[in-house]
């Protein structure tokens, strides 16, 4: 596993699977960026514009991705400045689509030889597209922009590496977040929010009895595994092997770090059973939970969400060791049938301009990917972001299998959590559906 400090890397001081992670969500977003579960015919749901007042550029550049969400506005502003800045030279046309369709659009498109000329990819997707040669080896072409590799954080930046060809340019990074109403925790006595699975315990027992609300309402669904995830890491667990081949995950760590989950539920009882898709965003929202973990990609709803006094921390630690779930959305170049060197340098232009401009997607709720912005006064300015990226992040392995064998764990996390099987028998389950799925795509 890819593990990056940012807490350590900045000099800060101490302190799905993926499809659904990002500034575009699924059904409770379509708000992560990622509207990962967003429902109906893809055909129907894709958006298409060509933002900023663009005239006749020489080069138009289709542009694919799945931000269907309140980010879908953040990026659209950034590619508006491009298009006037560029004007009449390049023009960049964005098309957008729901996560859960956009994956087999792409596949589509690009192997009928009528591909977009950049994309957006989820970093745990890329080696696997890269295998199959749907996406554009970017060395050479990364050497003819101003970005430098120092610049961006080691761990989503080799991460974008297969089989020693770049093919990814990482945009942001997405982590599981801690959100808290600030009100509730002070009714119950509280000023900080918990830092360990204990503190957590502990202060939502304190909420429920000074208050009619939940400690924490866990999901039941979606992002469920992103939080068995953070769990299993923070107990010293491993996901899958390097290659992707082999679950790491049915261990004792591994049903240690689920159980502690189902605690809060049935031990503990300090979050409703059984909530439903997105009930518990529902009760946070409504100012009937203490504690909420979801993506940072909830940060702009939650602002828009009238009466909710809210803060962002980092995910308290359920084991003894640092580390939580973090995604990232990346820039790729779909293979062409015809390639279009002056179309390919314009897209990293493009690419280039983004990366240099993305306090602006930062405001979206997501956290730089580049230094540069990272450690500027600017993003310091955004409390809930700037929390958020004081955690250890640990990234899915670049393998072309890890969604393959990791998986099952979705659905083997909500049986769990729903009390339907014990947590050694759902995560041996998974790993063997997930190792077998890792077999036959591997053939």
């Amino acid at each position: 596993m890819k593990k990056s400090r940012f807490l350590l890397s900045l000099g800060l001081g101490t302190g799905l699977l993926a499809l659904s992670a990002c500034g575009d969500q699924p059904t409770q977003e379509d708000q992560a960026g990622d509207g990962e579960n967003g429902d109906g015919d893809a055909e129907e749901q894709v958006e298409t514009e060509t933002p900023g007042n663009v005239g006749d550029a020489d080069i138009t550049l289709e542009f694919w991705n799945g931000f269907t969400g309140p980010d879908g506005e953040d990026i659209a502003k950034i590619i508006a400045d491009f298009n006037e800045e560029h004007e009449g030279e390049i023009a960049v046309r964005t098309q957008t689509m729901p996560w859960d369709n956009f994956y087999d659009q792409y596949r589509t498109v690009v192997t009928a030889g009528e591909a977009p000329d950049i994309a957006i990819m989820h970093l745990d997707q890329v080696a696997g597209y890269a295998r199959y040669d749907l996406l554009t080896p970017l060395d050479e072409l990364f050497e003819g922009i101003g970005l430098e590799e120092e610049d961006f954080i080691s761990e989503v930046w080799n991460a974008g590496v297969y089989e020693d060809n770049r093919y990814a340019i990482p945009l942001d990074v997405h982590p599981l977040t801690l959100f808290y109403n600030v009100d509730l925790l002070e009714e119950a006595g509280y000023s900080e929010p918990p830092e360990t699975y204990d503190e957590l315990v502990e202060m939502s027992l304190a909420v429920q009895d000074a208050t009619d609300a939940y400690g924490i309402a866990m999901p039941v669904y979606w992002p469920s595994n992103m939080i068995f995830y953070s769990s299993l890491v923070s107990h010293g667990g491993e996901t899958v092997s390097e290659d992707g081949m082999t679950a790491l995950y049915n261990s004792p760590e591994g049903e240690e770090a689920l159980q502690k989950m189902v605690d809060l539920v049935y031990e503990h009882e300090v979050s409703p059973s059984d909530v439903q898709q997105d009930g518990e965003v529902t009760l946070f929202r409504q100012g009937n939970s203490a504690f909420h973990l979801n993506g940072i990609w909830m940060t702009a709803g939650f602002e828009d969400q009238d009466g909710l006094n809210f803060a962002a921390a980092p995910v308290p630690s359920f084991g003894g060791e640092e580390g939580v779930w973090a995604g990232s959305h990346n820039f790729v170049l779909p293979v062409q049938q015809d390639e279009d060197p002056e179309k390919q340098e314009a897209a990293m232009k493009f690419i280039e301009y983004v990366s240099e401009n993305s306090l602006q997607w930062a405001k979206a709720g997501q956290v730089p990917a580049s230094y540069s912005v990272l450690e500027s006064d600017e993003f310091r300015e955004l409390e809930h972001q700037y929390n958020a990226s004081q955690q250890t992040f640990v990234f899915p392995p670049a393998t072309a299998f890890y969604a393959d064998t990791w998986g099952p764990t979705g659905p083997a996390v909500d049986e769990t959590m729903l009390g339907q099987l014990d947590p050694a028998e759902a995560l041996e389950r998974a790993a063997r559906e997930g190792e077998a799925n890792a077999e036959e795509a591997a053939q």
